[in-house]
Order: C-alpha cells, then sequence, then structure tokens
C-alpha cells in the first residue's frame, strides 16, 4: 500500500491536521521542525495550499484558509441535514407514494444525501452519494436558480449541458426561462429529462437566513407521477421544505 503513498500529499494532509489544531496558527519555521522537513519543501507546500485557499498567512503564521472552513461547515451541516431529513422524507414518501430524497451543491453537481424509498412496489430512486447534473435534474435545477444563478453561464459552460433524454433541455437561453419560472413557482422539475421515463420535483430548503443550502424532492415513474399532478405534488414538497428548514436551521 505504500508504493501508493504521494510522500508530499501526505506532508500536506499532516500540515492541515496541525493547523486545525493550532487557534494560533503556526509558522513555516515550526512546521518544518515538527515534520521534519525541508524547509522548501514546506515553502512548497504552504503556497500551494494558500493558492487552494485550504490556508491563509497572517504575518508568519498560517491557519485554516475559507476553503477549509467551508468545508468543515458543510460537512456539519450535510450530517445534520441527513438527520433531520429522515422522519420528513418517510412522511413525504408516504404522503405522496413517491420516493423522496435531499440533496446539497457539491461542485458542479447536486450531491444525493438522503433516500426514503417508494413505499408502492414501482419505484424510481438514485441512492446515497449519487451526483446528478444540475442542469437536468430537479434539484440541480434548484441550486442553479438560488445559489449558482449568477455563475450558471460558467459552470455549465465548464460541465456542460449533456442530453440525457430527447426532453434534456440542452440551450442556455431556454434553461434561463425555466430557472426564472423556479423562482417564481417555489420549485423545480425534471420533466423526463434525466430519464426518459422519470418525473422529478423538488423544491428549496434555506437555512436561517433565508439562503438556499438544499434541495428535497420525490421521483417516480411518470405512468404513477403523471403531469397533471404536479400542481398537488408540488404544494406537498414545499411543505416539507419548510418543515425541513425549520427542523435543521432553526431549532435549537
Amino acid at each position: 500500500m505504500s508504493d501508493y503513498i504521494i510522500p508530499n500529499l501526505s506532508n500536506a494532509c499532516s500540515i492541515l491536521i496541525a493547523l486545525s489544531e493550532q487557534e494560533e496558527g503556526m509558522s513555516a519555521i515550526e512546521i518544518a521542525h515538527q515534520f521534519n522537513l525541508p524547509r522548501t519543501t514546506v515553502f512548497r507546500i504552504l503556497k500551494t495550499l494558500e493558492h487552494q485557499q485550504m490556508i491563509e498567512k497572517k504575518g508568519k503564521y498560517y491557519n485554516c484558509g475559507s476553503t477549509m472552513i467551508r468545508m468543515g461547515i458543510h460537512l456539519v451541516n450535510s450530517n445534520r441535514l441527513r438527520e433531520k431529513s429522515l422522519p420528513i422524507l418517510q412522511h413525504l414518501a408516504k404522503t405522496t407514494g413517491h420516493t423522496a430524497h435531499v440533496a446539497v451543491p457539491n461542485g458542479d453537481s447536486a450531491l444525493i444525501v438522503e433516500v426514503v424509498d417508494s413505499p408502492r412496489a414501482l419505484r424510481a430512486s438514485s441512492r446515497p452519494g449519487t451526483l446528478a447534473y444540475l442542469h437536468s435534474s430537479g434539484t440541480g435545477k434548484i441550486f442553479l436558480a438560488h445559489i449558482y444563478y449568477n455563475e450558471r453561464h460558467e459552470i455549465l459552460g465548464r460541465a456542460g449541458m449533456k442530453a440525457l433524454t430527447a426532453n434534456t433541455i440542452t440551450k442556455m437561453d431556454v434553461l434561463d426561462k425555466e430557472l426564472a419560472s423556479i423562482e417564481e413557482k417555489g420549485y423545480a422539475v425534471d420533466e423526463l429529462e434525466y430519464h426518459e421515463d422519470i418525473r422529478c420535483l423538488a423544491a428549496p430548503v434555506r437555512d436561517a437566513r433565508g439562503v438556499v443550502v438544499a434541495a428535497i424532492g420525490i421521483t417516480a415513474p411518470a405512468v404513477s407521477f403523471q403531469k397533471s399532478q404536479i400542481e398537488m405534488v408540488a404544494a406537498i414538497v414545499k411543505e416539507s421544505a419548510i418543515a425541513l428548514s425549520k427542523a435543521t436551521y432553526l431549532s435549537n
């Protein structure tokens, strides 16, 4: 196993752990002494970590940077979100008869963090840990409409707008119109865009400041979740989103 370890990557991880444990930070000299590393090696590692905003320098001392802090907050929020979402997802699945899920933004994707399967024999779902495209999933569209709206062209230019079915939106101007309607309606629909026989609907979950931080939704075969039911299901999903927001971010 040791043959596959990259020494300087391992050193960088050790430095990050050490900095996370030192409230006052550490100087480059202190880091070099603690890990018995050449100063030039430490300098290169620190400059790389600083460039990635994993650490920041104040005077001669290095501390955890904004990226590390965001990662920590994201991890805490995701764990709390999963814990608080389970009973709400169970209720949502039972009420609608469809598979319920909650997702968080993850770079250029939406990350499914918890799923409760439909009580029906005919069900459709992705497992926790699944990454979904932003442009063609219900949760992804929620994030594009609220979190990434100003960056949407850059993100989708980088990630692409792959046609997964004949219904997938692949033109930015068409998606822009839909994103505007999502903010107005308060929910997003994957209209057979990710899988040709699957319909999804999602609503935004907000933190105590009212900022969108996650999305909750349902996934179902189009034969059991028909287009005529969208408004009815949307009302239930939006109620669940409010309940999850309160349980996760507004409760003590």
